[in-house]
C-alpha cells in the first residue's frame, strides 16, 4: 500500500490528494478525522496515485541532466553545459551552452541563472510587445520574476509579471502564458469569454496548457 509523505490537518471538511512536482504524496485532511479513515481513502485512490507518481518519475528521469544542471533547456531544446578554454563569455551554439573555463564549478549555476534572466528580459519583453499590439491591449509595467509557483500574473493596474524560466519552454507555451496574462486585462477572470479571446489568438491553447504541466518541474530549478 502506498503511504502519504505528508498529512496536513486543517479545518477543512473533506479529504484531498496532492502529488507534488517531485512525486511526493500529500494528503489534506480534517483535523479530527481518524488516521484509519485517511488510509482507507488513500487505499481507494492507490491506482491513480501510483500512475501519477510513475508519470512524474519518468519525467524526472528523462530530464535528470537538466535537473542536475549538466544540460540546460532553452526555448524547448536541450543543450549540454560545457567549459571551453579561452572563452570570454557564455555562448549558446546549436548543441551546447559554452562557459569560460575560468568559471569555478560553484559559480556555474548562478552564472547560468543570470544568463537566463538576461535573455528573458529581452525575449519576454519582445513577445509581450508583439502580442500587445496584435491584441490591441495596453499593459503597464513588465517585471521578470523568480516565482516558485507561477509562470505569470497580471494585476488590476495592468502590470504583468513573467517568470524568467519561461525561456526554458517551447515558443508556443511561452506565447500562451503571455497571451493569457494580456487577456486578464480585458477579462479579469477565467470565464468562457476569457478563453474565447485566447482561442482567437492561440487556437492550440489547450495543448499549451498540457505542455506547461509537463514542464512544471523547471519551476524548482535555479533557486
Amino acid at each position: 500500500m502506498v503511504n502519504p509523505d505528508l498529512i496536513v490537518r486543517t479545518h477543512r471538511r473533506s479529504l484531498s490528494i496532492t502529488i507534488t512536482k517531485e512525486g511526493k504524496l500529500v494528503i489534506h485532511a480534517p483535523k479530527k478525522l481518524k488516521l484509519s479513515e485517511i488510509m482507507k481513502y488513500v487505499s481507494e485512490k492507490e491506482k491513480w496515485i501510483r500512475t501519477k507518481q510513475k508519470e512524474i518519475e519518468n519525467k524526472l528521469n528523462i530530464n535528470k541532466d537538466v535537473i542536475s544542471y549538466k544540460e540546460i533547456l532553452f526555448l524547448g531544446n536541450k543543450y549540454k553545459v560545457t567549459k571551453i578554454n579561452g572563452l570570454k563569455k557564455i555562448e549558446l551554439s546549436d548543441t551546447q551552452l559554452a562557459l569560460p573555463s575560468k568559471i569555478e564549478d560553484k559559480e556555474i549555476v548562478p552564472k547560468i541563472k543570470r544568463w537566463y534572466i538576461s535573455n528573458a528580459k529581452k525575449i519576454l519583453a519582445d513577445r509581450l510587445e508583439f502580442f500587445g499590439q496584435m491584441m490591441q491591449i495596453d499593459y503597464g509595467k513588465l517585471t521578470i520574476t523568480n516565482s516558485k509557483t507561477r509562470w505569470g500574473s497580471c494585476d488590476k493596474d495592468r502590470n504583468i509579471k513573467l517568470n524568467f524560466r519561461l525561456v526554458m519552454l517551447p515558443h508556443n507555451a511561452v506565447d500562451y502564458v503571455i497571451v493569457h496574462e494580456l487577456t486578464h486585462i480585458v477579462e479579469f477572470n477565467h470565464s468562457k469569454d476569457f478563453y474565447k479571446i485566447i482561442s482567437l489568438v492561440q487556437p492550440s491553447y489547450k495543448l499549451q496548457q498540457r505542455i506547461l504541466k509537463e514542464y512544471d518541474y523547471v519551476l524548482s530549478l535555479y533557486r
